[in-house]
């Protein structure tokens, strides 16, 4: 079995133990809140004709000029040209902003807002992956009610509701139809700001798997991680329920059965991507109630300094934070283990098997989970960007760092992990 990274031990920093202590005292008050949220969830249309069913259900909403958000390569795309023919025969009057890019940042944002006032916009359809469906949660309100999205980013500060939103993933590994969340990148700082808010779930998530047929392997491997890794820090949320531990299970049975499947034969595999696309909403759902944990806020620096696809960075950083929880989430990680038919005489077998699982998974995709980018001068820099959104956020992580340096030690291991 691959062994688990375990950092050096470092004795507790003063300061740093008391964050700490302040920190998980919020985030345990805070939890009864979160069970109790409001927190809706979109209707969901799925099938190879859901496209179609869903600018059926647009129309039946009365929306006459939507404003289609997508990125900028998608446009090229043929299943692209299948929405506008979709929409032309409905009638309706859209327009097509597609400046978005991965990990847009406030410019694009801005200039998304002007596009939907200038066409006097009533709905909203954002296709596309996780950036798309993001840039339009914010987008759209923004839009709607005159906000300077600058203002927004942070914990429910963005309390009005757009138009009506249509989202239409065409990868199955973000979850962002489902989720109450937008990353959006400060241009000035590279850095990922997190807009939580009730108000930015779409009314509809349309699940086509005819859409994902022609996903390249290596995004499609990638993107299916990024939906492992939520269902798996969902499940190890100190926020977990009945309800999010039965997605979540559900989600990574789902994820191990397809996705060797959906990487290796993805354009012909259509109940690979449909499994998977329902993979991904379903954890999507769950993390939205739970939130996720130190993978993502890792993973996040990767993507601000090196420019690492979320999706990737999510999957190189898995299996190591699961090294680390061991000795903090055992029992759980054994029933991950369970689930998915791993094989194991005591929930410690068990738990080891699940991060061989993980490892033997990213082989299987191609995946190393190797961070050779990292530059030393920048350790100290991400490990404060770490620390700071696990503890500005409520990541309700089941194992803490006792220090700086043991988190510095941490990330130094997965840069020359076998």
């Amino acid at each position: 079995m691959n062994q688990p990274l375990h950092p050096n031990h470092h004795s507790p920093e003063p300061g740093f133990a008391l964050r700490q202590t302040l920190y998980k005292g919020w985030a345990a008050l805070a939890k009864p809140v979160y069970r109790v949220l409001p927190i809706a969830s979109p209707d969901v249309i799925s099938g190879n004709q859901a496209l179609a069913e869903g600018i059926a259900e647009l129309s039946k909403q009365g929306i006459r000029r939507p404003v289609v958000i997508t990125d900028t390569a998608f446009v090229d795309l043929p299943v692209f040209q299948r929405l506008l023919d979709t929409m032309n025969e409905a009638k309706l009057n859209y327009s097509v902003f597609s400046d978005i890019v991965p990990d847009p940042d406030f410019s694009i944002i801005e200039r998304g807002i002007e596009h939907c006032r200038n066409h006097d916009f009533d709905g909203v359809i954002a296709i596309g992956g996780g950036s798309s469906i993001d840039a339009t949660k914010v987008i759209n309100p923004c839009a709607r009610h005159n906000i300077d999205p600058r203002r927004v980013p942070g914990m429910l500060k963005l309390r009005k509701r757009g138009h009506y939103f249509m989202a239409i993933p065409t990868t199955a590994g973000t979850g962002s139809e489902a989720t109450a969340a937008a990353v959006i990148t400060d241009e000035q700082t590279h850095q990922k700001k997190v807009v939580i808010s009730l108000t930015v779930v779409p009314e509809l998530a349309v699940l086509d798997p005819s859409l994902m047929m022609g996903l390249p392997p290596g995004i499609t491997a990638a993107t299916g991680m990024d939906a492992l890794t939520h269902a798996m820090e969902s499940y190890l949320s100190r926020y977990a329920t009945p309800k999010t531990d039965a997605l979540n299970l559900e989600s990574m049975a789902r994820i191990f059965d397809h996705l060797p499947r959906a990487f290796h034969d993805g354009a012909n595999d259509e109940e690979a991507r449909r499994q998977m696309a329902i993979a991904s909403h379903n954890a999507g759902v769950a993390f939205t109630r739970t939130s996720v944990g130190w993978v993502h806020a890792i993973a996040h620096q990767l993507g601000a300094l090196y420019g690492v696809p979320h999706g990737l960075a999510n999957a190189m950083v898995l299996p190591h934070v699961l090294g680390f929880y061991l000795p903090f989430a055992q029992p759980r990680m054994a029933q991950m283990a369970r689930h998915i038919g791993l094989p194991g005489a005591s929930d410690a077998d068990l738990a080891l098997a699940l991060v061989d699982a993980v490892h033997n998974l990213c082989n299987q995709l191609q995946i190393q989970p190797l961070l050779s980018m990292v530059k030393e001068e920048d350790i100290g820099r991400i490990t404060r960007n770490v620390i700071d959104e696990v503890y500005r956020s409520p990541y309700p992580v089941p194992g803490y760092f006792r220090s700086y340096g043991e988190l510095e030690a941490f990330i130094r291991g997965m840069m020359v992990a076998r």
